[in-house]
C-alpha cells in the first residue's frame, strides 16, 4: 500500500513539475479595489468626473496559459450616478434628473501580455497587457426627490419595461508586476459597452400622460421649463437613444498565486 501511495505522489509530482515548465499550472486569486463610474445620458463624456467615481471591489481568479495569454473570471461590486443639476449643459440642467444605482458584475475576460509574463522568472516578471471578454451585470437605477428615494424601473418613466439585468463587452488594458514568486499586482482600467440604453432610466422622450401613471409622470419630467405645445414636454426630447450606455471600473489587484514556488522542482528526492 506504501508502495502505491509513493508511486501516486511520485506520478503528481512529475505532473505538476511537467506543468509548471510549460506553464500552464498557475492560478491567481486575488482581490480588487478601485473606482467604478458610468457615461450615459446624465454623463455623456467625462471619464475623469471625480463626481461620480465610486467605490468599487472585486475578486478574481486567473488561469495562465502561457507567458503571453492568460483567462481571467471576476466577480466586481460598484455604484454609478450621475446629476443633471452639477452639468454644464443648459439642457440637462432644464431636464433636472439624476440617477444612482448598484452595480454588479460577473466577468469572463482575455489577456494578452505583450510581453512574457512568467512569476518564476526574473526577466519576466512585468507586462504591460491588455483584455476583452464578456460579462453580465445587474443595475437597479433609482432617484432622490426631496430627500425621498424612489426605484425607477417598476415606474416605466417612460412607458417602456426595461430588463435590470444585461449583457457588456468589457474591454481595455493594464499593467502587471510579479512583487516574488507568489504574489503578482496588477492595475487596469477597463469599460464596458453594453446593449442597454436604461442604466440612468432615460433613452427617449417624454411619454404622454396617458401611458404614465401620476407617480411616475412626475418623475419623470421634473424639467425647470416646459418645452411643449400644451405647455408639458410631451413627445420631446428626454434622452438620446441612439447610443447606448457605458460602464467603467478601474481597479488594482493584489493576486496571490497558487502554483509551485520557484525551483521546487529541481530536484526530487525519495
Amino acid at each position: 500500500m506504501r508502495l502505491y501511495m509513493l508511486i501516486l505522489l511520485i506520478l503528481l509530482y512529475s505532473f505538476q513539475c511537467s506543468a509548471q515548465k510549460s506553464g500552464q499550472t498557475d492560478f491567481e486569486i486575488g482581490l480588487s479595489g478601485g473606482s467604478s463610474w458610468y457615461n450615459g445620458d446624465l454623463n455623456p463624456y467625462a471619464h475623469f468626473n471625480q463626481n461620480y467615481w465610486h467605490e468599487s471591489f472585486g475578486i478574481s481568479l486567473r488561469r495562465n496559459i502561457n507567458q503571453r495569454f492568460a483567462f481571467r473570471g471576476q466577480f466586481n461590486i460598484g455604484e454609478i450616478s450621475a446629476d443633471d443639476a452639477i452639468s454644464s449643459s443648459q439642457f440637462q440642467s432644464n431636464r433636472n434628473l439624476n440617477f444612482s444605482s448598484p452595480l454588479y458584475e460577473l466577468a469572463s475576460t482575455l489577456e494578452f501580455n505583450f510581453l512574457k509574463f512568467d512569476a518564476l522568472i526574473n526577466k519576466f516578471r512585468f507586462s504591460p497587457y491588455s483584455f476583452i471578454g464578456i460579462a453580465g451585470f445587474y443595475f437597479n437605477p433609482s432617484t432622490s426627490i426631496e430627500g425621498s428615494i424612489y426605484e425607477l424601473q417598476p415606474l416605466a418613466t417612460e412607458g417602456i419595461s426595461y430588463s435590470r439585468i444585461g449583457i457588456s463587452i468589457p474591454f481595455g488594458f493594464g499593467f502587471k508586476l510579479a512583487l516574488n514568486d507568489r504574489l503578482i499586482i496588477s492595475a487596469d482600467w477597463g469599460l464596458r459597452k453594453t446593449f442597454s440604453d436604461y442604466l440612468d432610466d432615460v433613452s427617449g422622450v417624454y411619454p404622454a400622460a396617458s401611458e404614465i401613471d401620476g407617480l411616475s409622470q412626475d418623475i419623470s419630467d421634473r424639467s425647470l421649463v416646459q418645452s411643449g405645445p400644451d405647455g408639458t414636454n410631451w413627445g420631446t426630447q428626454r434622452g438620446n437613444s441612439v447610443t447606448k450606455d457605458w460602464y467603467t471600473y478601474a481597479m488594482l489587484t493584489l493576486a496571490v498565486r497558487l502554483g509551485p514556488k520557484k525551483g521546487s522542482c529541481k530536484h526530487l528526492r525519495i
